[in-house]
């Protein structure tokens, strides 16, 4: 009675569980439906804004030529003559036609009349009444299609009204201007996403039906006696959709000429007036199976083999459940042993900021050596913020996703600032060190500065932690000429007498977390990414990087990078004639000095107050004096910084304590108020997200659509696409950049200035 009872209740729940996924199967297909067809009747809506964009962007050509026109009193030539010199593509014309006669001409000649401008619109019905012509800025003044006079193309004309000079008579002469574009080039635009909708198809038609465009599907002369040719209705009831149609944004759904069902989207293309855009595509294609009779034999099949087996299934879970035990404390092993040894590469430049923040309180009195302390503290302080950042985010090294950020920089002072944090390395393990600079022909470069520091850091660092105390360590940096034009072949080569790696780690030296076995290396602390983020980084700047090692002995690497020249370089300025005398018992250093004697010494131009100078002059950053922006932070030392910041450079701040309050500054404020908002996002009351889309929806133009930049320590690529889609047009992360935020400003000015 027990089995018996046992499979009836195992019967019972095959039996619901089977109902269940039949029943939800047809369910999903409906909602699935429902999704494909939101999803159509939203693609039409954004086809209907790419259509009134292209519109709009056509019309305001025409009113620039019209405006224009009607300032200098033209007449039909000279209007003629500038347009034809003001027009770019080759695939429009425009035609100027004088309303009494209903002729003109053309800034292209007639087909196959090559001398031929005149043109008559006499046998067109398109302009024989032009009051249809609104008041420019109010609509788009176009024509629906028609056949081009001079060509026979099917085309479209924007339109606005200007007033010609007639020298003969001395008087003005109103006239129409004609932007005459062709279908075809409209259709090439204007096509659904070719994907499932690959079979869609668009249309615009007036308030009447009649055809403005239309798609290849669509027939008869209007849409509406096409609709009821296949689709029978009552008269009340088929114009209570012809009005819904033209009046609004919806679907519907009907029978095309091929007796297919399909799905009608339409929206009124904003752009016109009266006009509406009609998307067709077959109901089948929006249609997904969702009935999938295999799964529901497969769930049969599966759960009698559970009621069959499920003894063995909880003892092969339990096994899982053990190995999976197993592999987690692997995991958690491999992290806190990441956490615990990664500690090396932040301290290198930790180390030179804390020694020269100390060097700086030391020599408070001294100006230059106080500056000089502080120049060097940043340099440092990039290289941990690019340090820290790949190691926070290791996954972008592992998926190549690393990207560069190219400016102008000097070459000396990489050289210098890669010292200056080698310095307490090799003084701690007293390590016989040399560097060079060899040829060094142009001393300021165009490419990622963060990343090829990082390079020459992380190679050069690795040398000193491996070379044991009393070793040899050897770094070089040459230039080359370069076989890629405007560039220069950087050479740079680090050579040590540390103890060599064996020829089974060099083969996967590259891969994140190796290390190699060795007591000695054990000792040293390292978070194994260093060759692996270097790799990357030389492969992300077209370089290349080689490795030479045997153990005991040493290692050397050799990366070449085809780096491009900036246009900003140092001008020679030592005398005609200069005797210098060089100690040392160095005698690759006395070969060194010898070698980068004429414009190449530029700590001697320093000494003898000869001081080079740059070919370019200071920036200059009169552009963004008397800026006004808008600064939502609500933590206080932050606002600090970025208001004198920005102070430095003549713009002016108010401070929103967060998002809240920040909406309610802009609903309040005068147009032309701010420039631009610098948005946090981590704020109480309301996050920066949340007060972007509210001020997004501000019924002031002004308001609704001023810049907005995050201005976040949230700075990872989800992050950044987070904040644009809330609607920010930027994002830079904190610790701030002075350099990326004035760059930002000017590239949001530069964009408002072209729109």
């Amino acid at each position: 009675m027990r089995k018996f009872f046992i499979i009836i209740v195992n019967v019972i729940i095959i039996s619901a569980i089977l109902i269940f996924v039949v029943l939800y199967s047809r369910f999903e297909h409906r909602e699935s439906y429902g999704r494909q067809i939101e999803y159509f009747e939203n693609t039409t809506v954004t086809m209907e804004r790419v259509t009134a964009n292209y519109l709009e962007g056509e019309q305001r050509i025409c009113d620039v030529w019209a405006q224009y026109i009607n300032n200098k009193g033209m007449t039909i030539e000279e209007a003629t003559e500038f347009i034809r010199s003001s027009q770019v593509l080759g695939i429009t014309s425009a035609h100027l036609i004088k309303v009494d006669s209903l002729t003109g001409l053309s800034t292209r000649p007639k087909q196959g009349k090559a001398d031929d401008y005149a043109v008559s619109y006499k046998r067109v019905a398109l302009l024989e009444n032009a009051d249809w012509i609104h008041e420019i800025g109010k609509s788009i003044n176009v024509t629906r299609a028609y056949t081009n006079p001079m060509n026979g193309e099917q085309s479209l004309a924007f339109c606005n009204k200007i007033t010609l000079y007639d020298e003969q008579n001395e008087s003005s002469v109103p006239a129409i201007l004609l932007r005459v574009l062709p279908i075809s080039e409209l259709e090439q635009k204007w096509v659904f996403p070719q994907t499932e909708l690959v079979n869609g198809e668009l249309s615009i038609i007036d308030a009447n039906g009649d055809y403005v465009l239309k798609g290849y599907g669509f027939k008869n002369s209007s849409f509406f006696e096409f609709y009821k040719s296949y689709n029978p209705t009552q008269q009340a009831s088929s114009e209570k959709l012809f009005n819904r149609i033209t009046s609004s944004t919806g679907f519907v759904s009907m029978i095309n000429s091929h007796g297919q069902p399909c799905i009608l989207a339409f929206t009124p293309v904003s752009a016109t007036a009266g006009w509406t855009l009609l998307g067709l595509v077959p109901a089948e294609d929006l249609s997904v199976d969702t009935e999938n009779w295999l799964l529901f034999g497969v769930v049969s099949v599966g759960l009698l083999l559970l009621f069959l087996c499920d003894l063995f299934y909880v003892l092969y879970l339990n096994k899982r459940l053990q190995i999976t035990a197993r592999e987690a404390r692997s995991a958690n092993k491999a992290k806190t042993d990441f956490l615990s040894t990664m500690s090396h590469d932040i301290r290198t430049p930790m180390n030179a900021i804390v020694g020269l923040t100390t060097i700086a309180e030391k020599n408070l009195d001294d100006v230059a050596a106080t500056r000089e302390s502080f120049r060097k503290i940043g340099l440092a302080s990039n290289h941990l913020l690019t340090l820290i950042n790949d190691i926070l985010d290791i996954s972008k090294v592992e998926s190549g996703k690393l990207k560069l950020n190219p400016l102008t920089f000097s070459l000396m002072e990489t050289v210098e600032n890669l010292v200056n944090i080698s310095q307490p390395m090799i003084k701690e393990k007293n390590i016989d060190f040399n560097f060079r600079v060899e040829q060094l022909e142009k001393e300021y470069l165009y490419t990622d500065q963060l990343r090829l520091n990082q390079i020459f850091i992380n190679i050069l660092s690795n040398a000193i932690k491996y070379t044991e105390p009393g070793g040899n360590v050897s770094a070089m940096v040459r230039e080359e000429n370069s076989e890629k034009s405007g560039c220069v072949r950087l050479i740079y080569v680090v050579a040590d007498t540390g103890i060599g790696m064996s020829p089974e780690f060099m083969a996967i030296m590259y891969q994140p977390f190796s290390r190699q076995i060795d007591s000695r290396v054990n000792s040293v602390q390292g978070t194994g990414l260093g060759l692996a983020i270097t790799k990357q980084m030389v492969e992300l700047l077209g370089g290349t990087i080689d490795c030479q090692s045997e153990q005991g002995k040493g290692t050397a690497f050799t990366v070449v990078l085809d780096v491009q020249m900036a246009d900003r370089q140092r001008e020679a300025a030592l005398p005609s004639s200069f005797d210098v005398l060089t100690g040392d018992d160095d005698e690759i250093m006395l070969r060194t000095t010898e070698d980068n004697h004429e414009p190449r010494c530029y700590k001697i131009n320093e000494l003898i107050g000869a001081g080079s100078k740059s070919a370019e002059p200071e920036n200059d950053n009169s552009d963004l004096n008397g800026m006004h922006v808008l600064v939502a932070e609500d933590i206080d030392v932050n606002w600090e910084i970025i208001s004198n910041i920005l102070g430095m450079f003549g713009i002016t701040c108010d401070r929103a304590e967060n998002g809240r309050i920040c909406v309610e500054m802009m609903s309040k404020a005068k147009e032309g108020s701010y420039d631009l908002i610098f948005m946090d996002v981590q704020m109480p009351e309301m996050n920066g997200l949340d007060a972007t889309r509210a001020v997004r929806k501000l019924e002031s133009k002004w308001a609704s659509s001023i810049p907005i930049v995050a201005m976040t320590a949230d700075a990872f690529s989800e992050n950044v696409t987070e904040c644009l889609n809330a609607g920010m047009n930027g994002h830079i992360a904190k610790p701030v950049d002075i350099k990326l935020i004035i760059k930002e400003i000017r590239r949001i000015k530069e964009r408002a200035n072209k729109s």
